[in-house]
C-alpha cells in the first residue's frame, strides 16, 4: 500500500484505488474504456464517474455520468447528466479546487470532510478522485469512490 492509500479509512476507497492503479499504464492514468464498474460490483453503490466538461473560456465543470446508489442518497437523488456545480450549489466553492487539481495535474486527490450533504443531513465523508483519459493525453473523466457517515 502506498502513502496515498494509507490515508483511506475504508476498504471501499482502498479497493477502488487498487483497481485504478492496476489499470494505469505509461501515462499514469487508465483509459476510460478500460474501466468496467462491474469489475467492482460490490463497490458499485459507492462509485462514480464524472465527465470533464471543457468550456470555450478554458474553465472546467463536471457532469455526473455514473452515480452509485449511496452517492445518490447522500446527494438527494440520481443526478446523472447534471453538472456538479448545479447539484452542489453554495458548497461547490469549498470543493471545486479538488476536481480542478486532478484535471490540471493528472494526479489523484483524496479528501475527508464534514458538513451538510445535499439532502441537508450532517455528513462526514471520504472521497477519492482518480484521473481517466480517453486517449492518454489529458484527463477527460474522474473515476472514484466515496463513503459517507450520516448522522
Amino acid at each position: 500500500m502506498d502513502d496515498f492509500a494509507r490515508q483511506f479509512e475504508t476498504d471501499i476507497l482502498r479497493s477502488a484505488y487498487a483497481y485504478w492503479r492496476g489499470l494505469c499504464g505509461d501515462t499514469g492514468m487508465p483509459l476510460r474504456r478500460q474501466i468496467d464498474p462491474l469489475d467492482l460490483r460490490r463497490l458499485l453503490p459507492n462509485l462514480f464517474i464524472y465527465d470533464v466538461v471543457r468550456a470555450e473560456d478554458g474553465s472546467w465543470d463536471y457532469r455526473f455520468r455514473l452515480v452509485g446508489t449511496r452517492i445518490s442518497e447522500a446527494h438527494g437523488g440520481d443526478h446523472r447528466g447534471r453538472l456538479l456545480r448545479d447539484v452542489h450549489g453554495d458548497q461547490w466553492s469549498r470543493i471545486e479546487e479538488d476536481y480542478h487539481g486532478v484535471v490540471r495535474t493528472g494526479r489523484p486527490n483524496f479528501a475527508r470532510r464534514s458538513g451538510f450533504a445535499i439532502n441537508k443531513d450532517y455528513v462526514t465523508y471520504e472521497r477519492i478522485l482518480l484521473p481517466v483519459s480517453d486517449a492518454g493525453d489529458r484527463v477527460d473523466a474522474l473515476f472514484g469512490a466515496a463513503h459517507y457517515w450520516m448522522g
